[in-house]
């Protein structure tokens, strides 16, 4: 029997289903539960630094103490922040997240949404309450522990609901948009003298965890019943055209948050002295860090959420 050339060998492997499926772009599910141990223990390391040390807890009263004052004399911007309803709009948004998932009939993404805007508000409450404490270490500050925060966990979980409810080609736009309401949200309650910056950062933690951890226990690609493999050049190339826009949505938030922590780690040494900071450079330092842990965990997202065979 004469041996097949290599054009043909080519165009039997594209009959008989060998080879990649354009465009086919997939994430393995461990690496969705990797992600969510990430963010778990992201938020353990920081109670353990910014609770439990002396210093974690002066770098935290900083920003703390500057809103204060800044509370006290009743800036505008605090005061406009403070009277936003952010568990209204939070209650706003995670209903119009289930309405898109039902429109859609995206039954594994109702069931992912539930899951993240749930296991992400009563895992905040019961660490906050019923794991985490405050030690007193000597140092001027209240307390009462309030790490992580209820208010962020419940806009970033309103956020991310959006996120996965949403069609994918509009993910990495919602990313984007997630990461910058989130970070509204986070700053409200330093400068509304509510929570400390790592209490945002912790919760942040949290709903990065569950939102990620949601998404592995309904990947589609579970499911038992037989899913189509290819739907054309067309879908294919559109399904690469998602994936480049979530890198690039995600690659950006990723440079925001290194930017901003970067930032703030130069406010909190002294390096840019109070003459450039001004008296509210530690209270910038808090707001920067928050914006650094909500554009990296967007990040993280958009950059799962956007791929082919998570929650499509």
């Amino acid at each position: 029997m004469e041996p097949m050339s290599l054009p043909d060998q080519t165009r039997s492997r594209g009959r008989t289903g060998g080879g990649r499926q354009p465009g086919a772009r997939t994430l393995p599910v461990a690496a969705l539960w990797t992600g969510a141990v990430v963010c778990a223990t992201a938020v353990f390391a920081v109670y353990a630094f910014f609770v439990r040390t002396v210093l974690g807890q002066q770098l935290d009263e900083a920003p703390l103490t500057s809103a204060q004052r800044l509370h006290t004399a009743e800036a505008p911007a605090a005061v406009w922040l403070q009277t936003l309803p952010w568990f209204l709009i939070a209650g706003v948004l995670i209903g119009l997240a289930v309405l898109i998932a039902l429109v859609r009939r995206r039954w594994a993404v109702l069931i992912a949404v539930g899951v993240t805007v749930a296991g992400a508000t009563l895992s905040t409450q019961f660490l906050k309450y019923a794991v985490f404490s405050r030690p007193d270490l000597g140092v001027d500050t209240l307390t009462l522990n309030s790490l992580p925060s209820g208010h962020t966990t419940a806009g970033g979980a309103a956020a991310v609901a959006l996120l996965l409810a949403v069609p994918r080609r509009w993910r990495p736009v919602f990313g984007v948009a997630g990461a910058a309401f989130t970070t509204l949200v986070a700053g409200s309650t330093l400068v509304s003298y509510w929570h400390r910056p790592a209490d945002v950062v912790a919760a942040l933690g949290v709903v990065g965890a569950w939102a990620l951890a949601a998404a592995a226990l309904t990947d589609p690609r579970s499911d038992p019943r037989p899913r189509r493999r290819s739907r054309g050049a067309g879908w294919a190339a559109m399904d690469r055209a998602v994936v480049d826009q979530a890198r690039v949505a995600g690659l950006t938030l990723l440079g925001v948050a290194t930017v901003a922590v970067c930032v703030a780690a130069l406010l909190y040494t002294g390096v840019i002295p109070a003459s450039l900071a001004g008296t509210g450079g530690n209270l910038w330092a808090g707001l920067l860090l928050e914006a650094s842990a909500a554009s990296a965990v967007f990040a993280g997202l958009t950059l799962a959420f956007g791929r082919r065979s998570v929650l499509p």
